[in-house]
C-alpha cells in the first residue's frame, strides 16, 4: 500500500526534508516558514507532522489518501504534500494569531 510507504518513509527527517525539496515551491517555503517558527529544520518539522498523521489517521483517512493518490505520476510526494498541507494551515492560523 502506497499509504504506507510514504507514513514510513516520510517519518524520517532526512526524507521528509528531500520530499520538501522536491515539490519545492511556495509548499517548500511555507515548510520552511513553519519549520523556522518552532526552530527547526524543515525535515523534522514535516516529519513530525508525518508522525502526527500516522498517529491520529483511522483506516478512513488512509483510504482516503489512497485514493487521492492512486494513478498520481508520483504518489509519494503528492501523499506526503496531502498529509503536512493541514499541519501548514494549523501552523498558519498558529502564526496569524499570535502576530495579529
Amino acid at each position: 500500500m502506497v499509504v504506507q510507504d510514504i507514513v514510513n518513509a516520510c517519518a524520517n527527517a532526512n526524507v521528509a526534508e528531500a520530499a520538501v525539496v522536491s515539490i519545492g515551491g511556495a509548499f517548500a517555503r511555507r515548510v520552511r516558514d513553519a519549520a523556522s517558527r518552532k526552530g527547526v529544520r524543515a525535515g523534522i518539522w514535516a516529519a513530525t507532522a508525518v508522525i502526527q498523521f500516522r498517529s491520529r489517521a483511522r483506516a478512513g483517512d488512509l483510504e482516503n489518501l489512497q485514493r487521492a493518490v492512486a494513478g498520481e505520476d508520483q504518489p509519494v510526494l503528492s501523499g506526503f504534500r496531502l498529509i503536512v498541507e493541514p499541519a501548514l494551515a494549523e501552523a498558519g492560523k498558529a502564526a496569524n494569531a499570535t502576530t495579529g
